[in-house]
């Protein structure tokens, strides 16, 4: 095999294998759908802060989200929505309200709101659903699965062709 065939094969697997990332972004979504409640922690105390407020991402990027503090909760709890759309949280939630959250804690010191509250509750009726968090995390499944399908196949064409267009 000359060295020139050989180059060209290693990039086609290298490239090829780069869809191994992609179909591992789809795993982690479908691995998040249909949530089970009582694997996340629980919290009920009243609202003391709400608001939009920047979420700060360890990697130095920043959004816009709707958060709560809770009273004697260090840390507080957010939600983050592509459409930045967070009207009708600010109307349903209060301050001085009495809520029960089900969240996963954030142990980044990094991020300044933890966005990963999944449902929140007042008086046993469903104020945030966690089909919202749900929804938002299958994102991840489509854009894995037609990224990966997507690199396979230019992989292929590169391979085959020796060009990808």
């Amino acid at each position: 095999m000359n060295t020139k065939k050989f180059k060209h094969t290693l990039s086609s697997i290298l490239f090829a294998s780069t869809s191994l990332l992609y179909f591992l972004l789809a795993y982690i979504g479908y691995g998040k759908q249909n949530l089970d409640l009582s694997e996340y922690s629980q919290y009920q105390n009243t609202i003391i802060n709400k608001g939009i407020g920047i979420h700060y991402e360890s990697k130095g990027r920043k959004s816009q989200v709707f958060y709560i503090a809770l009273n004697n909760l260090d840390e507080k709890l957010g939600i983050y929505r592509m459409s930045k759309n967070y009207d009708d949280l600010l109307d349903k939630i209060k301050i001085g309200d009495s809520i029960k959250v089900y969240y996963r804690p954030n142990s980044n010191e990094k991020e300044n709101i933890n966005i990963d509250l999944v449902q929140v509750e007042k008086n046993g009726k469903i104020l945030i659903s966690k089909n919202e968090y749900e929804n938002k995390e299958s994102a991840l499944i489509y854009i894995g699965l037609i990224a990966g399908i997507g690199t396979l196949f230019l992989a292929f064409r590169h391979y085959k062709y020796g060009y990808i267009f």
